[in-house]
This record gives C-alpha cells, sequence and structure tokens, in this order.
C-alpha cells in the first residue's frame, strides 16, 4: 500500500524489514510485483532455518516464510595433556578445564539485511576422576617412577606442567686411563727458602727416574650402571675401553699389569695416542747451546748437547757427554766419556768424574783417619799429664783437646773442607753410607758449634766410623776416555785415553790413567799418562827452555813422529830432556840399567 508524503510528493512502496523480539523473527511488510524479500544470514552461535531447511549463507525471506532460529550450544571437555622428554627420563602432565559456552539471540530492530548473531555465555566444567586421568597416564606407557599423588593434585594447578613420573638416568662408566707420575723434559729448580747457597746459573733441572720407578699408573675401566625410563624401558650405557699401554725401550709393564716401570736410569717420555706409549731414555739429547739461558746442566745418564757449550757453563752427567760444537772457558764432567766434536778451550774437563770423585774422596778420609788415629794418641798423652797433675776433668781435658787439634792437627779442618766439596760436586753419586759418614763428621772440624763437643769420645766416634768405611768399599774401575779434535788451555782428566785426533793439544794440561794420542801437534802443557803415549809432533822448531813435559810410568812408551830439542820425557822418576831433534822415535826406560834410550818407530807414526 502506498503512503502519501508530507507537503505533496512522492508515493514509496512498504519494504519487508526482518526484526528480532524475545528470540524470535518478525517479518513486516508487504510483497508486490517490484519488491524483493528481506535478507538474513546465520551469525556466531545461531542456527537459521527457513521453511524447515538450515540457512548456510543468506536467504530472502518474504511474508509467510516461516523462520526458526536456534541458539547453539559448545562444549568443551576438560583433559589431560602428557609430555615426555626426549631421553625419556621424565614425564609432565598438564590439567586443562572444560567449558560450556550457550548462546542467546538478542533484540534487533527492522532491517532489511539481518544478521543473527548469538551473545555467548560460558561456564566452567570438570567432568574427570583421577581414575580417567590415570587412564590418560596409562595410554602413554608411563609405568616407573610414578608420583601418583600429583596427579590427584593437577586440576588445583591448571594449566601448569607438572612432573609426574621420573627415571633413572644412565650411570656412564669410565674408560680405562693412564695416570703420569713425572713431569716431562725440563722444570726449573726451586730452592729451599733455607738455603744459603744458590746456583743462579743452574735454572732448569732435567726430569729423571731411577731403574724401578712407578712412572706411571694403568687405571683399568669402571663399566656404567644401566637406567631406566619412565615406560620402564632399560637405559644400557655406553660400552668402556681398558687403555692400551705400549712400552718401548726402557720401560716395562709391572707383572699385575696395572704400573709402569722404569727399567733403567734415565729420562721418562710419554705419547699419548691410540696407545699410550712409554720409553725411559738413558741418553738427553739438548738442543741448541748450553748457556745462560739453559743454564747449567746436571744429568744422570747420558748427555748429548747439539750446539756449543759457552763460557762459565758447566755440564755434568752420570754418563757420557758428547758436546756437538765448540766448548769455551766451561767445565765437563762425567761419569764415562766425553767426546767434542768440536774444539776445546780453557776449559776444565774430567772423563770418569765420579770414580775420580770418589777415589779421591777415600784418599782424603783415610788422610783423615790417620791424622785422628796421632790426634786419639796425642789426647791420651793430654789426659795422663792432666791426672798426674791432679788437674784433670771433662771440660779441662776437651779444652786442651781442642786446643792441641788446632795448634798441631791443622789439616783437619782441610780434609773436612774437601770431603763436603765431594758431596756438593757428586754427592747424590757417592754411595749413601759414605755420604751419610761426611756429613756427621765433617761439622765437627769445620763448624765452630760442632767444635765444642770435641774430646776423646767423640774422635773415638769418628775414628770408628772412619774404620767402619773400610768394609764394602766399592770403588768402580771405570774406563772414560776423552776425545776432543783441538784442545787448548785446558786441564782433561780422565780415567781412559785422551784422543786428539785433529790439530792437536796447545799449553795443557792432559792427565789420564789409559794412553794418550796427539795425532798430530803437542806444544806446550805436560801429559800424565797411566799407558803409552803416541805424539805426531811434540815442541816447536824454535828453541825454547820449555817445550813440554810428557810423564809416564817407568813400563811405557812414548812415541814420537818428531820431537823438539828440549822436549822432556819422564818415565816414573827418572828425567829426559831432548838434546837435539828427533824423527820417528820410541823412548823407552831400559828397566836394568834405568837410563832412557831412544828407538827408531819401525812403524809408520799415527798423524
Amino acid at each position: 500500500m502506498d503512503q502519501q508524503v508530507a507537503g505533496g510528493g512522492k508515493i514509496v512502496k512498504d519494504k519487508i524489514l526482518l526484526a528480532l523480539e524475545k528470540g524470535e523473527v518478525k517479518i513486516t511488510g508487504a510483497l508486490s510485483e517490484d519488491s524483493s524479500g528481506a535478507i538474513i544470514r546465520p551469525g556466531k552461535g545461531v542456527e537459521v532455518y527457513l521453511n524447515g531447511g538450515q540457512v548456510t549463507g543468506q536467504a530472502e525471506v518474504v511474508p509467510g516464510d516461516r523462520v526458526e532460529l536456534k541458539p547453539g550450544v559448545e562444549i568443551e571437555p576438560d583433559r589431560v595433556e602428557i609430555r615426555i622428554s626426549g631421553d625419556e627420563l621424565k614425564a609432565e602432565a598438564r590439567y586443562i578445564g572444560g567449558k560450556t559456552t550457550t548462546y542467546t539471540v538478542p533484540d534487533h530492530p527492522p532491517t532489511g539485511d539481518l544478521t543473527v548473531d548469538g551473545v555467548s555465555r560460558e561456564e566452567n566444567l570438570s567432568t574427570l576422576t583421577e581414575g580417567e586421568i590415570m587412564g590418560a597416564v596409562r595410554e602413554q606407557r608411563i609405568s616407573y617412577g610414578l608420583d601418583e599423588s600429583v596427579l590427584g593434585s593437577l586440576p588445583d594447578h591448571e594449566g601448569e606442567w607438572q612432573l609426574i613420573a621420573c627415571g633413572d638416568a644412565v650411570q656412564q662408566g669410565k674408560d680405562g686411563r693412564v695416570e703420569t707420575l713425572f713431569e716431562g723434559g725440563v722444570k726449573s729448580v726451586s730452592y729451599a727458602d733455607e738455603e744459603s747457597r744458590v746456583d743462579f746459573r743452574k735454572r732448569f733441572e732435567i726430569v729423571q727416574v731411577n731403574e724401578g720407578d712407578v712412572i706411571a699408573l694403568i687405571h683399568p675401566p669402571t663399566p656404567g650402571i644401566p637406567g631406566r625410563s619412565v615406560t620402564g624401558r632399560e637405559l644400557h650405557p655406553d660400552p668402556v675401553k681398558k687403555a692400551e699401554v705400549n712400552c718401548e725401550g726402557g720401560a716395562v709393564l709391572s707383572s699385575d699389569q696395572k704400573q709402569v716401570l722404569a727399567a733403567c736410569r734415565g729420562v721418562p717420555a710419554y705419547k699419548k695416542g691410540r696407545m699410550h706409549s712409554f720409553r725411559v731414555d738413558d741418553i738427553y739429547i739438548h738442543q741448541g747451546d748450553i748457556d745462560i739461558k739453559s743454564g747449567n746442566i746436571d744429568f744422570r745418564g747420558h748427555f748429548k748437547v747439539q750446539g756449543a757449550v759457552t763460557e762459565g757453563m758447566k755440564v755434568s752427567a752420570d754418563g757420557n757427554i758428547e758436546i756437538g760444537d765448540n766448548a769455551a772457558g766451561s767445565k765437563i764432567l762425567a761419569g764415562g766419556s766425553i767426546v767434542f766434536k768440536g774444539n776445546c778451550i780453557k776449559c776444565t774437563v774430567q772423563a770418569g768424574w765420579v770414580d775420580l770423585v770418589l777415589k779421591e774422596t777415600y784418599n782424603t778420609l783415610d788422610r783423615m783417619e790417620e791424622s785422628i788415629n796421632n790426634a786419639l794418641a796425642a789426647s791420651e798423652e793430654v789426659a795422663r799429664a792432666l791426672e798426674a797433675k791432679g788437674r784433670h776433668s771433662e771440660q779441662m781435658e776437651s779444652a786442651v783437646i781442642r786446643a792441641l787439634l788446632q795448634s798441631k792437627f791443622t789439616e783437619l779442618p782441610e780434609y773436612a773442607g774437601l770431603l763436603m766439596k765431594s758431596l756438593k760436586d757428586a754427592g747424590r753419586s757417592l754411595p749413601q753410607n759414605l755420604v751419610e759418614t761426611i756429613k756427621d763428621i765433617a761439622p765437627y772440624f769445620i763448624d765452630f758449634q760442632y767444635s765444642q763437643g770435641l774430646g776423646r769420645p767423640v774422635l773415638y766416634e769418628i775414628r770408628n766410623r772412619l774404620s767402619a768405611l773400610h768394609e764394602g768399599r766399592e770403588i768402580k774401575d771405570v774406563r772414560a776416555d776423552i776425545t776432543a779434535p783441538y784442545v787448548q788451555n785446558s786441564i782433561l782428566l780422565c780415567t781412559g785415553d785422551i784422543i786428539i785426533p785433529g790439530p792437536g793439544a796447545y799449553n795443557s794440561k792432559l792427565s789420564c790413567s789409559g794412553e794418550v794420542n796427539i795425532s798430530r801437534l803437542f806444544r806446550g802443557g805436560t801429559i800424565e799418562a797411566g799407558g803409552d803415549v803416541y805424539i805426531g809432533e811434540a815442541g816447536t822448531p824454535r828453541i825454547t827452555a820449555d817445550q813440554g813435559l810428557v810423564a809416564v810410568p817407568s813400563k811405557s812408551r812414548v812415541h814420537l813422529g818428531v820431537a823438539y830439542e828440549n822436549i822432556r820425557i819422564r818415565f816414573g822418576i827418572t828425567d829426559y830432556r831432548c838434546e837435539k831433534n828427533l824423527q820417528n822415535v820410541i823412548a823407552i826406560l831400559d828397566q836394568q840399567d834405568y837410563e832412557v834410550k831412544v828407538l827408531p818407530w819401525e812403524n809408520t807414526p799415527r798423524k
């Protein structure tokens, strides 16, 4: 039906409109030939039905249509979420509460295009029982280390992950290992606070071991302990391996295979790889020079210097020594032989050094024992004289004996000083009973506080200690040689031979128990040999008052390729001086008339 607009004008047709009242759809307006229906569509939480069919998109509504609305109800049940750690040692759970969402249709004024949106209202929902929670846990096969008390309290901590089960972690075992008991290479020398004298030239110490020393411990492998996952599965530890040990030269395994032992005295070495390799070298090779940077060297085995030994330095070793370059202004001491590849200039050299020190020490002790015996005889006379005068007392006797020793036996402090020097130089290489005896008796003669106790009882005790050293006295007859191509202004002393294959020896003192062989020149100085002497050329062409001395035992021979005038040769106590130049001769001492004879040297002279 048309309507008249106020003021006279246009006629408008009625529209079809839709309104919502109390949850129902109201349709107004009339349908005509040129009119269209109103549009309706379902919104959130509400289903729309038109003439019995559900509207899924949008639909046109006209008067006479039947429109029904069904507000929705959404139910989200409560639940339990479970997670298991990657290593299967932990299981956690959390409770997620449920909810019910109910929709109602609000009123809406008339409109030609209606979207029916519901208004939601939520209510919490909690329906899970403890049995249902346990069922969810079992579905995940969680059976080990479960804490059931936590399951019942899950709803009290909604949304929070709670630890519900713990497995047993695998305790991994340990592979067998090797524990070394030494520091490799060299270490800095440290001095105790009470040491009054410090050798600032000895900066490093070569790490060494003795035969039989334990240089490493072999620890067996420790098996691991299996674990168990929260699902009850056994977790296996990794397999363990024993330490593989290889003993090279100078090192051996103990009988129980638990230790590595040094088979000789020397420098231990260790190399770690697939195998743990050990060895003990009886020779130590020093790279470079012996100088103030390296410090003095004191070694108990064989020692090899690839470089030089510089001025003021000292090298000592119980074994052999080899010096690859020149040695100048230094001291070289070896228990064995010494080989110079370069020149030896202004050096003090001793080969068979420990043997020489030991012999000298015993000689000093013998002289001290003789002086002590003389002092005891004198002290007995002093005691008898004091008793005869009625003035004898222990205090008086000690005072008189001390005065007697200080005035008549002044050599005793000197002997004591020599003995202490022997300890300082070679104490670690001397027999232990000898070292202890020297430490006990020497202070009585060089230390004022000790000397206050000198009396006959102390002298008898010292004499007895010295006498006891005669038993088991061992002096190894070590034959140690010295070889050097060129020697100048040096002192060479050894228990074997001295060999000079190069240019020769100049203004040096050569002393040995064996032979001396100088291929070329001997000019100035002395030779004291225990055997024969071979010299290519002795003295200088020009006449000088002293061309040098060669001293040998009476039965030895002196072989001379060339000998210049004034060269002296001594056989025992018999001296001979060359009155003219000689060539290719042998000098000997006739054992019947004790005259020196010079004979032709039939063999080619050594050069």
